[in-house]
């Protein structure tokens, strides 16, 4: 798997996991991690390079630590 589909599906984890379904709670967390340098729109579009997805998978990782989101749960 390609840097950036792992960067996109751990983005797209954590989203799903904080926001269990609710519309509002997906924008809050979207904005959340905004707020953290991370441009989410440009992840899941498809709009980084493969450099630059590898340094934003290792900040995804500290952000799901610290909004405690279990990736080991996540389906790979």
């Amino acid at each position: 798997m390609k840097t950036k589909d792992s960067t996109k599906q751990i983005l797209s984890f954590i989203i799903k996991e904080k926001s269990q379904g609710n519309q509002f709670q997906e924008l809050n967390v979207q904005m959340k991690i905004m707020m953290k340098g991370i441009n989410v729109k440009g992840i899941l579009e498809d709009r980084i390079s493969e450099e630059i997805a590898a340094v934003l998978t290792e900040k995804l990782k500290e952000i799901a630590k610290e909004f405690e989101v279990d990736l080991q749960k996540m389906e790979v």
